[in-house]
Parts: structure tokens; C-alpha cells; sequence
């Protein structure tokens, strides 16, 4: 279920239906891609950012 979740929010992103994701969406698929927000959003302030999940 959490998967369908995920890829269903993935797919929101990819399809443009989702306009403003959240913070924690993104951070979520940058670490799925290994990479950080800063790099998947290449904006470089955002690596400052924490989570409570980290």
C-alpha cells in the first residue's frame, strides 16, 4: 500500500496534476534517487534544510 502511495505521487509529480508538492515529498525521492533535494531541485539553499524522519 505504501508503495502504490508513493508511485501514485510520483506519477502526480511526473504528470504536472501536482502543482506544490511538500518539502518531505521531495526529500523522500531525492534519497529513492540518491541524491539530495538540492541536487534534484538544483537549488543549493535547500541542503540547509532537516527533517524529523533523518
Amino acid at each position: 500500500m505504501i508503495i502504490e502511495k508513493s508511485q501514485s505521487k510520483i506519477e502526480n509529480l511526473m504528470k504536472g496534476k501536482t502543482k506544490n508538492p511538500k518539502l518531505k515529498t521531495l526529500h523522500k525521492l531525492a534519497i529513492g534517487l540518491n541524491m539530495t533535494v538540492s541536487e534534484l531541485l538544483n537549488f543549493p539553499e535547500m541542503n540547509e534544510s532537516t527533517f524529523d524522519d533523518e
